[in-house]
């Protein structure tokens, strides 16, 4: 596990690990409603646009409230769960949808 974490520690800070991971978990986590409500909206649409757009003011929050600077080596991670939480949402959605059939 400590091979792992140095590895990490190698590209942040380890004082940035801990915040770094909850910022992560939030941003999935909020964005997996809006990839539900994304599921069901029609691809570029007005409603498509919001539903991926709405949830950056509320990950920019959770990045100031923890204290993670705008940087490569930590957007990255941001980044990637933003888009996991957008993917597992809209994921839902279509299994719901497909169970209802």
């Amino acid at each position: 596990m400590s091979n792992n974490l140095f590895v990490i520690s190698a590209f942040i800070p380890n004082s940035l690990i801990i915040p770094l991971i909850i910022a992560c978990l939030l941003t999935l986590l909020i964005n997996l409603p809006f990839g539900y409500y994304r599921g069901r909206t029609k691809k570029f649409s007005v409603k498509w646009f919001l539903a991926i757009h709405l949830p950056v003011p509320f990950i920019i929050l959770f990045r100031k409230i923890n204290g993670i600077d705008l940087a490569w080596n930590t957007e990255i991670f941001i980044l990637v769960a933003y888009l996991i939480g957008q993917f597992i949402g809209k994921k839902i959605y279509t299994r719901v949808q497909s169970k209802k059939r």
